[in-house]
């Protein structure tokens, strides 16, 4: 026996359910968004519960106005509108949005132009959310990243830099240099190398302390920054230990140079307080690439082995190659 075929489904005319005044309203009421609907003068026509909520005006006060009377700045606004005007609607425009006996309010509009079969506008439809919350967050997270992007750098300029001479430390220096080198184009690499050492600083400390000491590499430091060329690379190597690495310089750039910071350390004692100065010298090793060696690490050792050269032969002076010293006048 065949079964009976079931009884079709009752099918729902959408548009009549859109045209029952009752079911109309049940939906706006449900919709969480504030929904407002304007005639085609830009009227408010429709406005919703949520919209009362979010607006704090009552209906009666709002119905019959321009649209422009909830969103009161005009440059914002009239962007809405002429793109309303050109696409038909708009997605996510942030406008700032009245609110009864309040401060203004960021909003987020989604709006579109309905019109019917022949293109004759009808009205637009408004959804409006509150987006101060969201704009509060995203400028929360721009501070954020603001002050995490000062203190990155700030810890990578302490990571990088002596803090009682401010200038570059050994690591970040020799980092400096070698990315110098590699800017230049093969074989043409010209970089010019001084290693400075205050003379006598162990009987600095031991005589007048350490705040004596810190005085007079402060100092020295100051003299290096005053005498270099913009360009130029000056570190603290370590201890009483500098070095400046001068590109584009000859052996000879780079000991007229030292010259200079031994002349200008000479005749500039550092006063330690009122009743005491410190009159220092330095001596110096000097060496470039490529009129002394191929590589950095070469030139370098070089320069250090003259600088001890000085040393020997009576401090205060530059030592420039093996068999030449440039002693004080």
């Amino acid at each position: 026996m065949a079964r009976p075929s079931p009884a079709p489904a009752r099918r729902t005319d959408f548009l009549a359910v859109l045209s029952d005044p009752d079911l109309l309203q049940l939906l706006l009421v449900a919709c969480p968004d504030a929904v407002i609907v304007t005639s085609p003068g830009d009227r408010i026509a429709l406005y919703t519960g949520a919209s009362e909520a979010l607006f704090g005006f009552a209906p009666i006060e709002v119905l019959g106005r321009r649209i422009g009377f909830l969103f009161p700045g005009r440059e914002a606004r009239r962007q809405l509108l002429r793109t309303l005007a050109t696409h038909g609607f708009v997605s996510g425009l942030e406008l700032s949005g009245r609110r009864k006996d309040a401060p203004p309010f960021t909003a987020s509009v989604s709006a579109a132009r309905v019109a019917d079969r022949t293109g004759e506008a009808l009205a637009t439809v408004f959804y409006i959310r509150d987006h101060s919350a969201v704009r509060q967050i995203e400028d929360a997270l721009r501070r954020n990243n603001a002050q995490l992007t000062s203190l990155v750098a700030r810890l990578d300029h302490l990571a990088r830099h002596d803090p009682l001479t401010r200038l570059l430390n050994r690591a970040a220096a020799f980092e400096a240099a070698e990315n110098i080198l590699l800017a230049f184009p093969v074989g043409e690499a010209r970089l010019g190398i001084a290693i400075f050492d205050l003379d006598r600083f162990k009987a600095v400390n031991d005589s007048y302390g350490h705040l004596a000491g810190d005085a007079v590499l402060e100092k020295f430091g100051t003299i290096l920054r005053q005498q270099a060329r913009h360009g130029d690379i000056v570190a603290r190597f370590g201890g009483e230990e500098f070095v400046a690495f001068l590109p584009g310089a000859t052996l000879a750039d780079t000991a007229s140079f030292a010259e200079r910071i031994r002349q200008a350390t000479q005749a500039s004692p550092v006063r330690i307080d009122e009743t005491l100065t410190i009159s220092v010298t330095v001596s110096a090793g000097v060496s470039s690439i490529p009129d002394s060696a191929e590589n950095l690490e070469e030139a370098v050792r070089l320069a250090d082995e003259r600088l001890y050269d000085a040393k020997r032969n009576g401090r205060n002076r530059v030592v420039a190659d093996d068999s030449h010293h440039r002693s004080a006048a």
